[in-house]
């Protein structure tokens, strides 16, 4: 009887056997057929093991249904969509940057307005775990429609117990750690004029290639083997490039991060047909100019002008970041060595230092698996009763453009910003620039009016979403 007492009492009245029976009702046949219990007592035990049974059975909560197909949400970086073994992963997005510039001019008139300097719609996903794929397309203030990213990574090679991941096709040169940013997280609305190395049709901040790149806890490598861009095909051979970047972290700890480190880019010119000089159509091979650190101006004030017969192209970076709480600084140097056929050697170089702080005591979020900056969290949230993440920051640059015979000019610039990060996903900006370009010594007719020597005030501003 305890014994039967004590199986009613742990609910073995619902456990069955192969064969359906309730080990309960077993127990009591047995015992039945032993003389242990009177037929009488049989039944009136059977029968309250039976109604404890249908009321275990009424209480018992039904089963939850598996859920079946997709996952979909929204987040504040998109739409995503999802597999129930998460083997497959979708998600869609973008940004748009509406930009105005104001000018205080001098002797170059570079022209007031307003532009939407970026607007882009992209989706990316992953595939089998270890595959992952992106298509970023830019939508133009002309209404033109190009391809920013687009490729595809594996990354489930391992040799040496290191990670290894191979990305082929459109996407940037791995270089300075401004160009390898997102211009969604930069600290100021344009990057230094030394970006202008890059971020050039000739060179090219994104080219058509295979980068493999692997990191462990302090360190990172990125080299890539590039052809030019998605806006080359067919019309002559093409150069081709090579690039590497390697990045050291000396310093992890909590909210305290320095990265050092430097890159380089060669590019050949050998394989392009040689061009007609007497074509007034022909431009040159090369040519390196910048904006005084504002999209809208009208004129780049220094300039190499056209750079013909090139031999080859040699780019050289060094990279130092930290973050030291809500404090961070910046500094790059990118050089630039010309060879040409049958003449000298060009050299040319730029660099700045910045540094910003958060008021509101965020900080820069730093990705060290692939050595760039990501999105801005702030600790409380417009429209949600917070007042988001307030940031000043301030940058000196320099630029020489000038080397041998040619004179494009020198300039200085200094740069105060403010930024308000609403949320991760709104952005307001206000930046004050102060250009001082310069010219060089060179009287030679086609290097007049580059580098004039003057000082320029610029108001900007930007409004962001990222999503």
């Amino acid at each position: 009887m305890a014994a039967i007492a004590i199986a009613i009492g742990n609910s073995p009245v619902l456990a069955e056997t192969a064969d359906e029976t309730p080990v309960v009702e077993q127990l009591l046949d047995i015992m039945r057929s032993k003389g242990d219990i009177s037929g009488e007592q049989h039944d009136e035990l059977l029968s309250k093991a039976r109604d404890e049974r249908a009321a275990l059975i009424a209480t018992k909560p039904a089963p939850k249904a598996e859920a079946s197909g997709p996952q979909i949400s929204t987040h504040y970086d998109g739409l995503r969509v999802a597999s129930q073994d998460g083997k497959f992963k979708f998600r869609v997005g973008g940004r748009i940057q509406a930009d105005a510039n104001v000018f205080d001019q001098d002797k170059t008139r570079l022209g007031d307005g307003m532009e939407l300097r970026r607007a882009r719609l992209k989706a990316q996903g992953s595939l089998y775990n270890d595959f992952a794929y992106k298509l970023e397309v830019n939508f133009d203030p002309d209404g033109k429609a190009a391809i920013t990213d687009g490729w595809i990574s594996y990354k489930g090679f391992k040799p040496l117990g290191l990670p290894l991941v191979l990305t082929a096709g459109h996407q940037k040169v791995p270089f300075s750690q401004q160009s390898m940013t997102s211009s969604n997280w930069q600290v100021f609305q344009e990057r230094s004029m030394q970006d202008s190395f890059i971020d050039n049709p000739a060179t090219g901040r994104r080219r058509l290639g295979l980068v493999g790149r692997s990191y462990g806890d302090n360190w990172l490598l990125s080299v890539g083997f590039f052809g030019e861009g998605v806006d080359y095909p067919g019309r002559q051979d093409e150069n081709f490039g090579t690039a590497g970047r390697l990045l050291f972290y000396p310093l992890i700890e909590d909210r305290k991060f320095i990265a050092l480190g430097g890159a380089v880019y060669y590019r050949d010119w050998r394989r392009n047909v040689t061009r007609d000089l007497t074509d007034a159509d022909q431009k040159g091979d090369l040519k390196f100019a910048a904006r005084p650190e504002a999209h809208i101006a009208g004129s780049k004030l220094i300039d190499t002008g056209e750079l013909f017969s090139l031999d080859d192209l040699l780019m050289y970076n060094l990279q130092a970041t930290g973050v030291f709480g809500s404090f961070h600084a910046q500094a790059e140097y990118t050089g630039s060595r010309v060879g040409r056929k049958g003449d000298t050697d060009l050299n040319f170089g730029g660099w700045y230092i910045q540094a910003g702080y958060f008021l509101t005591g965020e900080q820069r979020n730093y990705d060290r698996r692939s050595g760039k900056y990501r999105r801005i969290a702030p600790k409380s949230v417009v429209g949600e009763g917070g007042f988001g993440a307030w940031e000043i920051a301030a940058r000196y640059s320099e630029m020489d453009l000038t080397s041998k015979n040619i004179e494009g000019g020198k300039e200085r610039n200094v740069t105060l910003g403010l930024n308000w990060w609403l949320n991760r996903s709104l952005m307001l900006r206000l930046n004050y620039v102060y250009a001082n370009p310069h010219p060089g010594s060179s009287q030679l007719p086609e290097n007049r009016g580059r580098g004039v020597n003057q000082r320029i005030n610029i108001l900007e501003g930007r409004a962001q979403v990222v999503f």
